[in-house]
């Protein structure tokens, strides 16, 4: 197995965030979650990254999340 790099950890996480955004957006397109619901998954994961939020990763990981809510989860 190859060392763990940066890149394969960047890939990884980039990987599953995309993998996550997909499952919530087909979710909500199915009407398996409400708007209420999608928003709420999103909160929640922004608030899972309240302990790093001073951190470059995760203050734009909370930038994305937010992007998300005022666009194809927005509640207007």
């Amino acid at each position: 197995m190859d060392p763990i790099t940066n890149q394969t950890m960047d890939g990884t996480a980039l990987a599953g965030g995309a993998i996550a955004a997909a499952l919530l957006e087909a979710l909500f397109v199915k009407g398996a979650l409400s708007l209420d619901e999608s928003r709420a998954v999103l909160q929640a994961a922004m608030g899972s990254l309240a302990p790093i939020i001073r951190t470059a990763q995760g203050a734009s990981a909370v930038r994305i999340i937010g992007d998300l809510q005022r666009g194809k989860f927005s509640a207007s």
